[in-house]
């Protein structure tokens, strides 16, 4: 059912583009931009983005904080949090927080 749900949220962002330069070719500005933020609404709540989040970008984008993502650029690297040595030892360190793995060890049979 969620995948119906996305393809009608598809087929929706597709009508209002066809919508919009509907109304471009027409030369009416106000519904462009009216068709335009009704767009903008039906992709946040696609993309399941909170009005928070939203908000917060369009701030960064004002004050100018954000810079273009270049191709040739490597992304950021985050430094990932160090596991005791244990967790490590056994290569496990990746798989799940120390409190998870500690919950799970067995012991072996003597």
């Amino acid at each position: 059912m969620e995948a119906n749900k996305d393809e009608r949220l598809e087929q929706a962002v597709a009508t209002l583009n066809g919508l919009i330069e509907l109304m471009h070719a027409n030369g009416l500005g106000d519904s462009v931009l009216f068709l335009e933020m009704a767009k903008l609404q039906v992709q946040l709540d696609f993309h399941g983005i909170t009005d928070e989040e939203f908000f917060a970008l369009c701030d960064a984008l004002h004050a100018g904080t954000l810079r273009p993502v270049s191709e040739t650029e490597p992304p950021p690297s985050y430094p990932r949090p160090r596991r005791e040595g244990d967790l490590r030892g056994q290569r496990r360190a990746w798989q799940c927080s120390q409190e998870v793995a500690r919950g799970r060890r067995r012991r072996a049979k003597q």
